[in-house]
């Protein structure tokens, strides 16, 4: 291990939110911001002994920053009965709030990595507070979708029966979904933030659940404009309905990046030791031999879809 570990708490709200920090040895090369998806939280990109995608990054010199959303990991409080926050709050307060800390300390700008619904919610917060991109120097998404379109067994017992029904019947219950204690996620979740996430996962429209904004529009708009961050869309071959490669695809259009951002699906037909399932994109062993440089070279040096295409051509 290469790096060293430690932690940084934001203020927020009545509690605290927790940056996990790995420290690069040497002057780091730039700065990472990871979030993670539902029903997690920041261990998906690292360990204490020095695996997972956040721990490789510092390793190659990147200083790391691992957020542990509000109520998830190491921030403070943990979840609890009844919690209203969801994720209309992460996108509007916990986000902005990180990165003008990050700007504030560093300067420059900083590569954004999100996995599953965190990269949703980063398109959402870029889309909403445009004043963020000139602050983001590459986004970097994992298995991040919004609707879900594939078919298969296990869009049916995990989408459909748990997300859609299982799920909404416990919150209201229970107050919050205490996944850890049923073993069916890494992190507790708060019945808001599933709320709020269920129309997002239907409807064709990707409007927010408070105040009507279009998300998708403001991220085209953008785009058009020319003021979006490169961006790479990562789907594993293997992930049946979390974060399908089609539905991973589905994301890139509706933002209007369709035929410009990096899309990539690691699996056996694109030459890869296996079928990449949802978690093992950051989590599985071979992940770091064999697509972990694929994202330090794209971080080294980033490159719309078109760029490359002109190379290839010339």
């Amino acid at each position: 291990m290469q790096h060293s570990q430690g932690s940084d708490y934001l203020n927020y709200r009545n509690g605290r939110l927790h940056l996990k920090v790995l420290n690069p040895q040497s002057p780091h090369k730039g700065v990472v911001l990871m979030v993670h998806g539902a029903m997690s939280n920041g261990r998906v990109f690292y360990s204490d002994k020095g695996k997972g995608l956040g721990c490789y990054l510092a390793d190659q010199g990147y200083l790391v920053y691992v957020l542990d959303c509000y109520g998830h990991g190491l921030s403070h409080p943990p979840l609890a009965h009844k919690e209203s926050h969801g994720q209309y709050e992460i996108i509007s307060e916990q986000l902005p709030l990180v990165q003008q800390w990050l700007h504030q300390r560093h300067g420059g700008a900083v590569h954004w990595v999100g996995h599953s619904w965190g990269g949703v919610l980063m398109i959402a917060a870029l889309a909403r507070y445009p004043q963020l991109l000139r602050q983001v120097q590459t986004l970097s998404l994992f298995a991040s979708k919004r609707t879900v379109r594939s078919w298969s067994s296990e869009r049916l017992l995990k989408i459909e029966l748990a997300w859609k029904r299982l799920f909404p019947w416990l919150g209201e219950k229970l107050g919050y979904l205490p996944l850890q204690r049923l073993r069916v996620g890494m992190d507790d979740q708060s019945t808001r933030f599933l709320l709020d996430s269920l129309p997002w996962i239907s409807q064709r429209q990707w409007l927010d659940e408070r105040d009507g904004f279009d998300y998708g529009d403001a991220a085209r708009t953008l785009v058009r404009q020319g003021r979006w961050p490169v961006t790479w869309f990562a789907a594993g071959a293997g992930d049946r309905a979390l974060g399908n490669p089609r539905d991973v695809h589905d994301l890139m259009q509706e933002c209007g990046l369709a035929g410009q951002a990096q899309y990539q699906v690691f699996g056996r037909s694109q030459g890869f030791r296996r079928d990449y399932d949802h978690a093992g994109l950051l989590t599985h062993r071979d992940a770091a031999a064999e697509l972990f440089p694929n994202v330090l070279s794209w971080l080294q040096q980033p490159q719309w879809a078109g760029d490359i295409a002109a190379e290839t051509q010339g």
